[in-house]
């Protein structure tokens, strides 16, 4: 009798154990998924905050661009105050600067920023809008970015044949002088091989034998430009028709800037001074608007970076600036003589390798050399898409993402 109770006994502790373990495992369950279901709950309220956050960025980024776009100002007028870039925006061609955006009526809780940024050296006329909301409560952050095309300058010219120099007057040369002209090759060698483009062009030739006409020999004797100094076989070409000059048209000018004006390149030039580009930072200074009347003597631009040199009417207020003998400028040399060739007679120059532009003729001119390069204009020939209108805001289609807050 006592064996048979004493084999009972352990059966029931393990029936015991069994229902202990049954319980504990079903209150695991329900904490497991209670946890989970709090879990869900957390993950569901964290992406409701991104996602109010991220709205509240688009937010931000819809109001600095219609502040860019409604001010009528031009788009200088938001970089005046310089501020620090935004991550990944490295180099010293950028230039940024923040927007005061206000808080959104719907989302009073979320602070909103937006800074702008731009490259002043390859592209002026692309704004990148970046913008950012955080909300304090949830501690939630989103930002968001966009570039747009904005109405800097409008495009230059294509020039399938670029001349190596181009007047707005006749050309001739001083007593002992020491000239070179080379147009552009096919070879692409400096001063040797087959002529592509024209050596000289002008827009202006005098019409000697008053016929209305001005003929080929009129042509020769306006371009007086010696064979000695004009290489790979560089064509001479004069307007067909006689033009007045007075006033002045600026001809030589529109042939390769079409309607690029004035106060564009000076806010271009005075933007890429104001944030400390020079000839020899990197990436160095690619726009010179020159209004002082003193000789340059500084030697600027490289095939990656060329740069434009715009000698303007107040340097030549008296007579234009020459350059000194040693100066190698690698770009476009525009001289705005205002088509009086006394300012320009006994110009001298150093070496310009890609095209001068001179807004008169260049009488008695005594040295220099002009050797044409196909990277000549890329300084100031900015990119528009075919179609774009360059003289308003738009979207840049495409560009629009999220970003690291």
């Amino acid at each position: 009798m006592t064996r048979h109770r004493t084999a009972r006994r352990p059966r029931g502790a393990i029936t015991l154990l069994v229902a202990i373990g049954l319980v504990t495992l079903a209150g695991l369950t329900s904490l497991f998924s209670a946890r989970s279901v709090l879990v869900d709950q957390l993950a569901s309220r964290n992406h409701a905050y991104a996602v109010q956050a991220r709205l509240a960025a688009d937010a931000a980024l819809a109001a600095a661009q219609a502040m860019i776009a409604g001010s009528g100002n031009p788009v200088e007028a938001f970089f005046t105050t310089p501020s620090a870039c935004p991550a990944g925006v490295a180099g010293a061609q950028w230039q940024c600067s923040d927007l005061p955006v206000s808080t959104h009526p719907a989302m009073p809780q979320a602070h909103l920023s937006a800074t702008i940024a731009r490259d002043l050296v390859r592209s002026p006329h692309v704004v990148r809008v970046y913008a950012g909301a955080s909300i304090s409560a949830h501690q939630s952050r989103a930002q968001v970015q966009e570039s747009l095309f904005v109405p800097v300058m409008p495009p230059a010219p294509g020039l399938a044949a670029p001349a190596a120099l181009v007047l707005n007057g006749c050309l001739s040369e001083a007593m002992g002088a020491n000239l070179r002209v080379c147009p552009l090759t096919r070879q692409g060698d400096v001063c040797n091989g087959t002529a592509i483009a024209p050596a000289v062009l002008t827009h202006h030739a005098v019409d000697t034998n008053l016929d209305g006409r001005v003929s080929p020999a009129e042509s020769m004797d306006c371009l007086a430009l010696k064979p000695a100094s004009l290489s790979a076989s560089g064509d001479l070409i004069g307007p067909g028709t006689p033009a007045a000059r007075s006033p002045c048209t600026r001809a030589a000018w529109r042939s390769v800037l079409g309607d690029i004006r004035n106060e564009h390149l000076q806010a271009w030039s005075r933007a890429q001074e104001s944030i400390g580009l020079t000839a020899r930072t990197s990436p160095p200074r690619t726009i010179y608007w020159i209004d002082s009347p003193a000789d340059w003597h500084q030697s600027v631009g490289t095939a990656a970076h060329p740069v434009l040199l715009v000698f303007s009417a107040l340097a030549c207020g008296q007579r234009c600036p020459s350059m000194g003998a040693g100066v190698r400028i690698v770009g476009s040399v525009l001289v705005e003589s205002g088509c009086n060739d006394e300012k320009m007679r006994g110009w001298q120059g150093g070496t310009i390798e890609g095209q001068l532009v001179v807004e008169s003729g260049l009488l008695e001119w005594r040295s220099g050399a002009v050797l044409a390069r196909p990277e000549g204009r890329n300084a100031y020939t900015l990119h528009w898409p075919e179609g774009m209108d360059a003289s308003r805001l738009q979207r840049i289609q495409g560009s629009w993402s999220e970003g690291t807050p």
